[in-house]
């Protein structure tokens, strides 16, 4: 299911025209509920998130469909202390903008992409995993600037699709905040 959501979302984002807009930023995801895991470790994914949208389905509407990519670093820190861990990787999603004025939008967000992880749990195989994402927040714009401030909630989960044993998943709850700045692209 992750590989066709995945491989559709592609395919519109290749075949979707340029549009006169997009924006770019930076995001930074702090843990607020981490997974116990079953060795006893709590599992807390501090991320660092870069987002690019870059085509808007809903051109020309009230609101707005991006589809977006965010490449991700994460730092893992463990409690009880352990030895620091890591998770990099991409995703590609759709994020709808409900515009409630000219500054303000509600968002919701699906996501999924490819990563890698360094840690063995009793759990999750270390390597190839893909990391879904649902989120809600709000968008908004400060002042006339062109840049933006995204305030989101998201739910990751974690998981490689049983490419290897044990594949339980791991699932995480961030508060994410960051600044997007919109840039103008020639038709």
């Amino acid at each position: 299911m992750r590989l066709t959501t995945f491989t559709i979302l592609l395919f519109f984002a290749l075949k979707t025209t340029a549009q006169t807009s997009c924006s770019a930023g930076v995001h930074l995801g702090i843990p607020i509920i981490h997974e116990t895991l079953k060795e006893g470790r709590k599992y807390k994914p501090y991320q660092l998130l870069f987002y690019y949208n870059f085509a808007n389905l809903l051109k020309g509407k009230k609101n707005d469909l991006f589809i977006y990519l965010e490449p991700q670093l994460v730092w893992v820190h463990f409690s009880p202390k352990d030895k620091k861990e890591w998770e990099f990787g991409s995703n590609l999603g759709l994020e709808y903008r409900l515009n409630v004025s000219d500054k303000t939008a509600i968002i919701a967000a699906i996501g999924s992409g490819p990563h890698f992880i360094t840690v063995e749990t009793r759990q999750q195989h270390r390597g190839f995993i893909f990391s879904d994402n649902f989120t809600a927040g709000l968008h908004q714009k400060l002042g006339d600037s062109g840049t933006n401030f995204d305030l989101k909630f998201r739910f990751r989960h974690i998981s490689n699709l049983n490419f290897a044993k044990p594949n339980i998943g791991i699932d995480s709850w961030f508060v994410i905040a960051g600044i997007t700045k919109e840039l103008k692209m020639e038709n």
